[in-house]
């Protein structure tokens, strides 16, 4: 994916060796008359190409000299130089160069050209000989010196022939990539090839040609090497290179997840190394600096390079283009500008480290880098302010501090760069007010992003900026309480972000004419009223993304974005509208109006109402689709089936109601369902088990018959389902046990009857532990996958902490038999609650081994027994229910289960005993005996209640005694007497 900076020096290099081709061939002559066998030969290769655009309507004449993209020698008259490379070149989405469709030459290429045996120069790129191979007769041109067939839609095997071409300086047969492509088991026919000084293969799988390097590395005179996106996942560690004479080497895009090989030390004359996007690992060698001081241009982003950035990179006088984003550099920012980078200030034009580990302040000594057009140190973790001194960097024309730790208030003079295209600063921790002074002189600037900043913008109400906009993002910052009044002057806008913006104004009356050109639009989360029809979307042709969610806009949603042909994305959710789906007539479809080609739909938490339309079965495209926290009512139409696209429904919390037929079984790709509290009814479809993409199955809160779908092995992804508060009836299917990443299930509320399956120990996500990737597009957002959850007497939302929750509960049923001691293996549960059942039994004895329990509900039950020991080891219990079973003995003292020191967790336990309970219990002894003495024991009690009669006897003789022999203790006793009975 070339962006235009780095493809300028392959557009340099390409010109220089036409330019040398140009000048070698200057003989060229068209007054002479061309021969009669060459002439007859282009007319037969002319036979065989489709010609749309007519560029070949000069041949015609008998001069075929004088023919469009036809050369004569002055010399002998014969053809040296056919030039058909499609002349109209557009760039495609990756920034790479195609040729126009309107102006490609097609067609087949006719053996005829085999007899321009004097041809030095044959160019077909960028034209469309689609599905065909390359001739093998062009091997027998021998005299060619410059071969171009780059990008011209030739597939299949290279043909090994082309090693014929002896006298070739120049080879071009790179393709697209991600169009169509050549292929080669071995490159030995490329070591013959002694003259060729450009080799150019980009595109093409050389995965099978393990001899590529050696064979390339005979070519003593290669001048330019590239091979980007070539599939060569290995590179030799050890090997004597020869390419003394190679200044262009680009082997991007191969993802080669190793060690930068010693061998390239060895190369001494390279001008540009490309090395994006190969996993290369280690630190970037010193040596390749040292002996390649001519080095102007070097990429070696998007790889796994770390440590500091080598001092040596001093000597790199003409270093142009520095890109080494997205490795693992480290070092401090400021003494990198001073220390490696200081001899480039004169010369460096682009320096992009974004994405490493670069720390420190920003150095103020930056303006020193006069030339410097971009500039790109997002994604790290440089702190302090932004320099005052940036604002003489006069050349910038990009500039990116994104993410990074930066503070303080941004510099006003920043707005003195004049050339500045793109200003991108957002997710930081800058503050204070933004003002127009900030912009006065940034009449170049078409970019601007400042969101996620704590800044507040202020500007004059009369204001008008210097410069025209195409994209702004200004999302979590403080915009409001206003709409920007300075928007009103920009008419270029393509993509316009202001969410969570504190803006709580009505939506002017003017937005939609100045989004004209407007492709992406987001003004969600803020506080904009009044009705949503103000915005005219007729107005806006090329919007294909809206957010509006999460506002108070009102009203019914308007017919005309049901009529927008671009619109792939639309977001209205939580918001005050009213009314019924919009709905096209099957006349006005039949008048040409189509449904937009809508991807996500989301219109949740409003109150619509009314039924799901059928013409929404004509968004054929629809992959989400969001109307739950609605009023809509009604059956669900039929022709829901055609939308096969469908990977998310939400329908959850509405009054549809009726059966759920076989046609949700066409979902294929189905991995949300979530149709929680509506009025569905009548048996769950059993081909439901045939939607194995599922992740989340919500049937909740309906009134669904029939038995479970017998979900297996088939199903790897499959993480939650909650079947509560329905009427299912039957056993648990033990298939459910294959469900690895199972992490949520909630049976409970049905007529399940049947025991609990003793493999529930199959459920390795509950066993094990296996995570959930939480920036997994399903789980990083909450609006995806979440579930109401009735654990600690609480009911709760689990979103966001969804991915790392795991519970069980099939309470409220009819299950019998005992408590599986296999439960016990589920170490993962935090709830499990198996109340009001029929079960039995004791409680499993290693009920402690579920270490990461919180809540435990048994209740309502049969269960006998003991309380185990073992239970006052979990330590995260907050919530426990044992009462109403039949439990006995003495409840454990821990201070464990201090938490839940309720005595109605125990309530309706007779034989229970001990705190909190008001009952004591007997020695532990006695209860063997039911609490009766042993009879070994019966003496000691005789003798116990005998000798208390004397003892009492004695102990009085003795206090008596005791006031008639001392008489200041006698007199004492009777005055606190009299004191007590006159009181």
């Amino acid at each position: 994916m070339a962006s235009a900076p780095a493809f300028a020096p392959l557009i340099l290099w390409t010109l220089l060796v036409f330019q040398s081709f140009e000048f070698g061939h200057s003989e060229a002559f068209t007054n002479v008359s061309c021969f009669g066998t060459e002439r007859e030969a282009l007319l037969k290769f002319r036979q065989g190409l489709i010609d749309h655009s007519k560029r070949l309507s000069s041949w015609t004449s008998k001069n075929c000299c004088g023919w469009k993209g036809v050369e004569c020698s002055k010399k002998t008259g014969h053809v040296f130089k056919l030039d058909l490379r499609n002349p109209c070149l557009e760039t495609d989405s990756y920034g790479d160069i195609i040729g126009s469709d309107q102006s490609s030459l097609a067609g087949k290429i006719h053996a005829s050209l085999a007899e321009l045996k004097h041809l030095k120069y044959l160019d077909l790129s960028l034209n469309k000989f689609s599905n065909q191979k390359i001739p093998q007769f062009l091997g027998t041109l021998q005299r060619l010196e410059y071969l171009d067939l780059s990008s011209a839609g030739f597939d299949g095997n290279i043909p090994h022939h082309l090693g014929n071409l002896s006298n070739l300086q120049y080879l071009d047969l790179a393709s697209r990539f991600d169009v169509v492509y050549l292929t080669t088991d071995n490159l030995q026919w490329v070591s013959k090839l002694s003259s060729l000084k450009y080799l150019r293969l980009s595109g093409n799988d050389l995965g099978n040609a393990t001899d590529w390097l050696s064979s390339i590395n005979m070519l003593s005179s290669l001048q330019s090497l590239q091979l980007k996106y070539c599939s060569l996942e290995k590179l030799p560690h050890s090997l004597s290179v020869n390419f003394t004479s190679l200044r262009f080497l680009d082997l991007s895009f191969n993802f080669i997840n190793s060690a930068i090989p010693p061998w390239f030390y060895n190369f001494s004359k390279l001008e540009h190394i490309d090395l994006r996007v190969n996993y290369f690992k280690g630190i970037f060698p010193r040596t390749l600096v040292d002996n390649n001081q001519q080095l102007s241009f070097l990429d070696a982003s998007d790889n796994l390079l770390g440590g500091q950035i080598p001092k040596n990179f001093s000597s790199l006088y003409k270093l142009h283009e520095l890109r080494l984003a997205l490795n693992n550099f480290d070092g401090d920012i400021g003494s990198i500008i001073y220390g490696p980078l200081e001899s480039a200030q004169i010369n460096l034009r682009i320096c992009d480290f974004a994405d490493n580990n670069f720390s420190g302040f920003l150095p103020s000594q930056l303006e020193s880098f006069k030339d410097l057009e971009y500039l790109s140190l997002s994604q790290n973790s440089i702190r302090g302010p932004i320099p005052v001194t940036l604002g003489e960097l006069s050349s910038l024309r990009k500039l990116d501090l994104s993410r990074n730790k930066l503070s303080g208030n941004i510099p006003t003079s920043i707005g003195r760069l004049s050339n500045l295209e793109a200003l991108y600063i957002k997710n930081s921790s800058l503050d204070g007010v933004v003002s127009e002074s900030h912009f006065a002189n940034l009449t170049s600037l078409t970019s601007l992003d400042i969101s996620s900043n704590e800044l507040i913008l202020s500007f004059d109400a009369a204001w008008v900026p210097p410069f025209q906009l195409q994209y702004i993002d200004m999302s979590n910052v403080d915009v409001g309480p206003k709409f920007p009044l300075w928007l009103q002057t920009q008419r270029n806008i393509s993509y316009l972000f202001m969410s969570n913006a504190s803006i709580s104004d009505e939506v002017p009356n003017w937005l939609s004419d100045i989004l004209l050109n407007v492709e992406k639009l987001e003004l969600n989360d803020n506080m904009l009223k009044g009705p949503i029809p103000r915005i005219d979307f007729n107005k806006m042709p090329l919007l294909g993304h809206l957010i509006l969610g999460g506002n108070n806009l009102s009203g019914s949603i308007p017919n005309s974005l049901w009529a927008m042909e671009n619109l792939y994305h639309l977001d209205l959710a939580k918001n005050q509208l009213s009314g019924t789906l919009p709905s096209l007539s099957p006349i006005s479809r039949m008048d040409g109006n189509k449904m937009p080609p809508l991807i996500s739909l989301y219109l949740w938490g409003n109150n619509l109402s009314g039924s799901i339309p059928n013409s929404l079965c004509a968004i054929e495209t629809l992959i989400h689709l969001d109307l739950s926290k609605n009023q809509l009512s009604g059956r669900l139409p039929s022709c829901l089936k055609k939308l096969k696209a469908l990977e998310m429904i939400w329908l959850n919390d509405n009054r549809l109601r009726g059966q759920i037929t076989n046609s949700f079984c066409h979902f294929k790709q189905l991995a949300v369902l979530n149709l929680h509290k509506n009025g569905f009814d009548k048996v769950l479809p059993q081909c439901l088990s045939n939607l194995t993409e599922l992740v989340l199955l919500d049937l909740s809160d309906n009134d669904f018959t029939g038995e479970i779908p017998p979900f297996g092995r088939r199903f790897q992804s499959l993480a939650i389902i909650n079947l509560e508060n329905n009427s299912l009836t039957g056993g648990i299917p033990t298939q459910l046990c294959q469900l690895d990443s199972l992490r949520f299930l909630s049976l409970a509320r049905n007529n399940i009857s049947g025991s609990i399956p003793l493999c529930f120990n199959g459920l390795l996500s509950m066993v094990e532990g296996i995570g959930i990737d939480p920036t997994d597009f399903l789980w990083s957002h909450p609006t995806i996958i979440y579930v109401m959850v009735h654990a600690k007497r609480t009911t709760q939302l689990y979103d966001k902490t969804l991915h790392f929750f795991h519970s069980i509960d099939l309470s409220a049923n009819n299950l019998n038999g005992e408590i599986p001691k296999e439960l016990t293996r589920l170490v993962q549960l935090q709830n499990l609650n198996l109340s009001q059942n029929n079960l039995s039994g004791k409680i499993p004895s290693n009920i402690g081994d579920l270490k990461n329990l919180e809540s435990l509900d048994l209740s309502n039950n049969g269960i006998s027994g003991r309380i185990p020991p073992s239970i006052s080891s979990l330590d995260f219990l907050s919530c426990l229910n044992l009462s109403f079973n039949n439990l006995s003995g003495p409840i454990p003292s821990s201070s464990h289960l201090r938490t839940v020191d309720d005595e109605s967790v125990y309530r309706g336990n007779d034989g229970l005993c001990g705190a909190p309970l008001s009952k004591v219990c007997p020695r532990d002894d006695d209860f063997h005996n039911g609490g009766k003495p042993n009879e070994g024991n019966l003496d000691i009690y005789n003798w116990f209640y005998a000798g208390l009669g004397p003892r009492f006897t004695i102990g009085l003789l003795g206090f008596c005694s005791a006031l008639h022999f001392k008489q200041s203790w006698r007199i004492s006793y009777f005055q606190a007497i009299d004191k007590i009975i006159k009181s």
